[in-house]
């Protein structure tokens, strides 16, 4: 085993006891001001700093998308659930297989998916990454900025978590246990499915235990796409759920859990692109995420998370098989301490995993390859000072950073590379008062080559013949074991402002990226190769702004602004507005003693240049209206109309949007 494996193997299960050391200090034992400090911490963790607490404090822009929302509950894929997010944007045709993600200048091999805190990145030609049924969500975070510093590889623009849901969400107060039946539909896919879900809990002499079961299953037919274009599919999906925990204390848990997700579908060969009835296959998606893990909370302050996780994502077609696999080990966990004037939050964290990509039959662009990752983390974060108020001059927060990845990767025929990374962070915020911080920061952050584009050598296309005796031969990809990494260096600031019905957090940030990796395809020579060629600069801001009016407390309003625009480095030409001037806009009004709520959602975009600069793409005004009524304590409904005008709009990639659709859903509970 290498030195490096050992190191953090050793650090992932020595976390736990330097966490026991910390904990016993004499300033955290009785400390009135630990007490207080602790209840600052929230039961919600905030993605991005990894910390539990409000998250109007965290130094970033941050939406979360629960399972009350409309947008969630009635969705059929996770382009229904994130598509009218501020400045984030689903690639592809609507397929769930197909559905990739861009933000902040990034696609997604710039943004880290995880799925219940597990890393979720199979790339392979045109498939996407997101394989997990809407009907197990429980919330959706996303955090924006670059956070390698926490999350390693990926984590350039952004990280979007998906948390499944659990036993305790759905029971009521006061009971043992229950079960649900879900149904719902949507007429963009002309879908139909249902989960069922039995979930319970139970006080026993060797303490409390829990868990939930639940099924789901999908049909859906041809995706609407705006206008009225069609993308042909005839797709089922059947989901599982499992999981479940012991509680033998207040300070300990054990859980386990596996989630399913396995879709067959026919398809044209590239689910990402409209396709036409003439180029149909078959393809079965399968995804199987399990993990054994222990959380610990030593005290108010302190907790520490250790997991064992498998994840196995097979892509099977009549004449090409792909299979990823990868085992991880990670430990992380936070501890506060008061030294009198001064609190201390640390965040301690260890890595290590296993991923192994195994091609069958005709598969390209898919080698047979091996990469280990090993990674240490930590942040430590100082506050101190009072507010205007109190006689000082302010509260300073001072977080300090970083990172240390290393990959070692290995072809079938022996070629190998290793490179190390260290991304560290800094940042400043000041808080002269309750309700209003200032915030800037400098953070680094990195994406490892995938090992397709490190390893892959079969054949990328076929010949082809132009003209009478004039003939392109075959195109092969030629393996890159030298390629970089891509790195980048972002200056973000910001602030946080909330007064009375008011709240107002917004961000500009400025990137400077280098070792952009791309295909550099060569028709005469039969070649093809992933080689790093751009340097570049994005920059932009994302704002927030929520109204909550004290004196109308049925009635909320939110809004949402961002932009993203980009040049490269060494020619200055632009490389177009990766994100268009966009903003979100939406009201909620709650009746009848807030069991029915009414709501509405606007996404509008000015015109943007066309990513083949040919022309400009139009802008667009997009109109959703949804509805969440409580029936009876047992029974619920959802309903959403999205694209109300059923306008014809493009993604900045160029990708036509969704057209108009209904979404329903309805529960019964008992």
């Amino acid at each position: 085993m290498k030195f490096s494996h050992s190191l953090a193997t050793a650090m992932a299960w020595s976390l736990p006891l330097l966490t026991t050391q910390l904990v016993s200090q004499p300033a955290m034992a009785e400390s009135t001001d630990a007490n207080a400090s602790a209840e600052e911490l929230s039961a919600v963790t905030v993605t991005g700093t990894r910390l539990p607490g409000d998250p109007s404090r965290a130094p970033l822009i941050l939406d979360v998308i629960d399972r009350d929302d409309p947008a969630l509950s009635t969705a059929s894929s996770v382009e229904d659930v994130l598509s009218r997010q501020p400045g984030l944007h689903i690639d592809g045709s609507g397929r769930r297989n197909g559905q990739t993600l861009s933000l902040r200048g990034f696609d997604s091999n710039g943004v880290l998916v995880r799925l219940d805190g597990v890393r979720q990145d199979i790339g392979t030609g045109h498939l996407g990454a997101f394989y997990i049924d809407p009907w197990l969500i429980r919330e959706v975070q996303i955090a924006r900025g670059a956070l390698s510093s926490l999350y390693g590889s990926n984590a350039m623009g952004g990280v979007v978590s998906f948390e499944t849901v659990e036993a305790t969400d759905l029971l009521q107060p006061g009971e043992q246990g229950g079960m649900r039946l879900s149904l719902g539909g949507t007429t963009g896919r002309d879908e139909l499915g249902g989960a069922f879900s039995a979930f319970g809990r139970q006080d026993t002499a060797n303490g409390r235990i829990d868990g939930l079961l639940s099924l789901g299953r999908r049909e859906s037919g041809d995706i609407r796409r705006a206008g009225g274009q069609e993308a042909p599919e005839d797709a089922e999906l059947d989901s599982l759920l499992l999981k479940g925990g012991w509680e033998p204390d207040d300070r300990n848990r054990i859980f386990a859990q596996w989630q399913r997700y396995d879709e067959t579908a026919t398809q044209p060969a590239n689910p990402q692109q409209l396709g036409d009835e003439d180029d149909q296959r078959r393809r079965q998606v399968t995804s199987d995420n399990v993990q054994l893990g222990h959380r610990w909370r030593p005290a108010d302050a302190s907790e520490v998370t250790s997991r064992l996780s498998l994840s196995r994502q097979e892509i099977d077609e009549s004449d090409a098989n792909r299979t990823l696999e990868r085992w991880g080990l990670q430990s992380d966990g936070y501890h506060r301490i008061e030294h009198g004037w001064l609190t201390q939050t640390l965040v301690l964290g260890a890595e290590v995993d296993r991923a192994s990509q195994r091609p069958g039959g005709g598969a390209s662009g898919f080698p047979d390859a091996d990469i280990d990752t090993q990674a240490l983390y930590f942040e430590d974060t100082l506050s101190a000072g009072r507010h205007l108020a109190e006689g000082g001059v302010g509260v300073f927060d001072l977080g300090l950073g970083a990172r240390y990845d290393r990959y070692d990767a290995e072809g079938a025929d022996g070629r190998s590379t290793e490179e190390t990374q260290l991304s560290p962070k800094l940042r400043l915020s000041w808080r002269p008062a309750q309700g209003l911080m200032v915030y800037s920061g400098y953070a680094e952050a990195f994406r490892a080559p995938s090992l397709s584009e490190l390893y892959a050598d079969q054949r990328h296309f076929a010949g082809f013949c132009p003209a009478p005796g004039f003939c392109f031969p075959d195109n092969h990809w030629v393996p890159n074991p030298d390629l970089q990494p891509e790195t980048s260096h972002t200056w973000e600031s910001g602030f946080a402002w909330e007064r009375g019905d008011w709240t107002l957090r917004a961000s500009y940030f400025d990137t400077r990226a280098d070792d952009f990796i791309d295909s550099e395809v060569d028709i005469a020579a039969g070649t093809t190769q992933a080689v790093n060629v751009q340097r570049a600069r994005l920059w932009g801001f994302d704002a927030r702004l929520a109204w909550e009016p004290e004196a109308w407390p049925e009635f909320r309003a939110i809004a949402g602004l961002s932009e993203v625009s980009g040049k490269d480095r060494d020619s200055g030409e632009p490389l177009g507005s990766e994100t268009p001037l966009e903003s979100t806009l939406g009201a909620d009004l709650d009746l009848l003693d807030q069991a029915l709520t009414l709501g509405w959602r606007g996404r509008f975009a000015d015109s943007y240049e066309r990513p083949d600069d040919e022309g400009n793409l139009p802008g667009y005004g997009l109109h959703d209206l949804q509805l969440a009524w409580r029936v009876t304590p047992a029974f619920s409904t959802s309903l959403r109309l999205s694209n109300l005008g059923d306008k014809v709009w493009y993604r900045p990639n160029g990708a036509l949007g969704d057209g108009r659709s209904l979404f329903a859903s309805f529960n019964l509970q008992w």
